[in-house]
């Protein structure tokens, strides 16, 4: 994001919502430049999310550079992948649902099934229809993705329990409301989701 985009997309936060303008303001606007990078590798990025399914932060990124350093590389590559034995992955800490996983979408990008580049032109329903067609994939991994893969700005992933479980904290809410609640506060969000979640996970 540009200065200017960023002063924007605050500015819109701190007026539509006085929660956020208070998270705003401990973490500064800083905090945005963590969300949207220059570059990025998608398939790295999908993998390391699929790994990284109901693990801590720490076993995960654990396990991440495990695989890494077996398949050579500081990004994961599909053809690369598929070259290691299904022993090798495993003894990284890799389960054998996501090990699955792992092939079917390294196969599908060797295939040319699952094309990046078109995925990058998809609105952000298209994009989370095609990836959740493919084992291992829900909502919760389709929209990391679009944060952390395509910089999406207005992406509320509400399967993460630490975002709801920050906005239970944040706006007093019971822990077993609604998600049309959620949905409902976050409106205000509007079309800076995506920047209010990275302040909410903070």
């Amino acid at each position: 994001m540009t200065d200017k985009a960023t002063s924007i997309a605050l500015a819109h936060l701190k007026k539509s919502d006085p929660v956020m303008a208070g998270l705003i303001h401990i973490h500064g606007p800083s905090l945005v430049s963590d969300i949207i990078k220059k570059k990025n590798n998608p398939f790295h990025i999908l993998v390391r999310t699929i790994i990284n399914q109901q693990l801590s932060i720490k076993a995960g990124q654990t396990i991440v550079m495990r695989v890494l350093k077996k398949q050579g590389g500081r990004v994961f590559n599909a053809e690369k992948l598929q070259k290691i034995k299904d022993p090798a992955i495993r003894g990284c800490g890799v389960s054998t649902n996501k090990l699955r996983y792992i092939r079917t979408i390294s196969q599908a990008v060797i295939d040319r099934e699952l094309d990046f580049r078109i995925l990058k032109t998809l609105d952000d329903d298209a994009v989370v229809n095609t990836l959740t067609q493919y084992p291992g994939i829900g909502p919760w991994t389709a929209e990391l993705f679009l944060i952390s893969a395509l910089n999406r700005l207005d992406v509320l992933p509400l399967g993460d329990l630490i975002l709801r479980k920050s906005m239970q904290q944040h706006y007093q809410l019971d822990s077993d409301c609604d998600e049309h609640i959620y949905q409902k506060i976050a409106e205000a969000w509007r079309p800076y989701r995506t920047i209010a979640s990275r302040y909410l996970w903070s």
